[in-house]
């Protein structure tokens, strides 16, 4: 391998690494809690936060999954469904995007980057010292 080639593939091999490791460290694992319903809300343990600040439940009932941020001793909740054009947004470092057409927005849902003009659907959230309880 002559010196311009070697230096040409070691550069892209350097920025493939420096690119996927920045990728990597702004994803989040994505944890679905366990959770049950109750008098028409939905019950989750508290210990579901134990290792984590976020977490998500899926029900087929529902239109989409709900993201759930602990936030100091409180907790909010979003609908993960884009109110541009309905897209179920992902969880992507400290924000939910919108994989379809690009909307970002906080991990409360409230926009930072269009086309979606709306703030994403929230949930009243109460706790008790074990449970917490989205209506």
């Amino acid at each position: 391998m002559k010196r311009r080639e070697f230096l040409k593939n070691s550069g892209m091999v350097c920025l493939g690494a420096v690119a996927g490791g920045s990728m990597l460290a702004s994803c989040s694992k994505v944890y679905y809690a366990s959770f049950s319903v109750e008098n028409k809300s939905i019950k989750i343990s508290k210990s579901e936060f134990e290792d984590r600040d976020s977490v998500i439940i899926k029900d087929d009932r529902l239109p989409a999954p709900i993201y759930i941020v602990q936030e100091g001793d409180g907790y909010s909740a979003v609908l993960m469904l884009c109110t541009h054009k309905e897209c179920e947004v992902t969880p992507f470092g400290q924000e939910l995007h919108c994989p379809c057409h690009g909307s970002e927005f906080t991990n409360k849902g409230q926009v930072i980057t269009g086309p979606a003009e709306d703030d994403l659907k929230k949930f009243k959230v109460t706790s008790d010292a074990n449970f917490i309880y989205i209506t």
